[in-house]
């Protein structure tokens, strides 16, 4: 295979992205869905009693970090921790509420964003970009399975 730029473009675009996204979140006035906090929220929505070992595979985040994003979550008011009533072993994540202050505008972010990611792509360009990129993220996700063994 010859030498190629997909993983360091994947990179760039990550911090890039992040940038754009933190700034359109700003000027929204949804600071608190900043960087993996609001990567958290959005795993949440919608549901509740979700087991920390289900939002590390929904957020890629590991353990360690998820649980001081939570922390801070919880000391902020967005979420609540209840232990498993079924597996004392397990903790449960709830969400109080005080997210649903961020329902006015997260369409019309999300739509941004997506304006900014697909600008000048067409519709099946698009589809053929998620899908290789889920395949990518699938491909990763298998190394990383293994490395955990």
């Amino acid at each position: 295979m010859s030498r190629t730029r997909g993983g360091t473009l994947l990179s760039q675009v990550h911090q890039v992205s992040g940038r754009v996204w933190n700034k359109i979140l700003r000027d929204n006035r949804m600071e608190d869905l900043e960087g993996a906090r609001g990567r958290v929220l959005f795993a949440l929505w919608g549901k509740n009693g979700v087991p920390i070992k289900t939002l590390c595979e929904k957020t890629s985040l590991d353990k360690s970090t998820l649980t001081g994003i939570l922390s801070r979550l919880e000391r902020d008011g967005y979420v609540e921790k209840r232990p498993d009533e079924t597996d004392r072993r397990s903790t449960l994540i709830f969400l109080t509420g005080k997210e649903e202050g961020f329902l006015h505008n997260i369409d019309k972010v999300s739509e941004q964003m997506n304006q900014i990611f697909y600008h000048g792509f067409s519709e099946e360009e698009i589809l053929q970009f998620d899908e290789m990129l889920a395949r990518i993220l699938e491909n990763c996700k298998a190394v990383e399975a293994e490395i955990k063994k």
